[in-house]
C-alpha cells in the first residue's frame, strides 16, 4: 500500500435527534484516528453527507423531519458503499425489523437503545471500521 494511503482518515456521520446520544456515540469514536461530524435529523444529515462524503453513518432511526430508514436510503442513491450502523429503542419493535429486513440491511448493525460501548464498537468493525481499546 502506499504510504499516502496510511495518512486517509476514514469519515463517521453520527446523526441522533437526542444531542446527548450524539455525544455519547462521538465520544466512544473519538480519539480512533477518524474524521468525524454530526447531525440532529435525517435531512441535515443528508445534506452534510453530500459535502462531507462519509465512509459510515451511525444514525438514529425515529427523528424529525426525517427517519434514518429514508435518510439511509437517500445518502446511499449518492454514496453507494457508505456503511450503517443504527442505534434506536424500536430496535425490537416488530414493524421496525421488518422494514430492516425489507431493505436487506444485516441485523448485527441495528443496536438497541441503550448500547453498551462494545456494541457499538464491535458494529463499527464489522463494517469495516475497527477502533482501539474495543473492551
Amino acid at each position: 500500500m502506499s504510504e499516502w494511503m496510511t495518512d486517509v482518515k476514514a469519515k463517521i456521520l453520527v446523526v441522533d435527534d437526542e444531542p446527548f446520544v450524539v455525544a455519547y456515540i462521538t465520544k466512544i469514536v473519538s480519539g480512533q484516528g477518524y474524521d468525524i461530524r454530526n447531525a440532529y435529523d435525517g435531512e441535515e444529515a443528508v445534506s452534510i453527507a453530500k459535502d462531507f462524503r462519509p465512509d459510515c453513518v451511525v444514525t438514529g432511526f425515529a427523528m424529525p423531519r426525517m427517519d434514518g430508514f429514508t435518510e439511509a436510503t437517500a445518502i446511499l442513491h449518492f454514496l453507494p458503499t457508505c456503511k450503517f450502523v443504527f442505534v434506536t429503542s424500536n430496535a425490537h419493535n416488530p414493524a421496525v425489523r421488518e422494514e430492516y429486513a425489507r431493505l436487506g440491511w444485516d441485523f448485527r448493525f441495528l443496536l438497541d437503545k441503550p448500547f453498551k460501548r462494545i456494541e457499538l464498537l464491535n458494529a463499527l468493525a464489522l463494517a469495516g471500521f475497527p477502533c482501539a481499546g474495543g473492551q
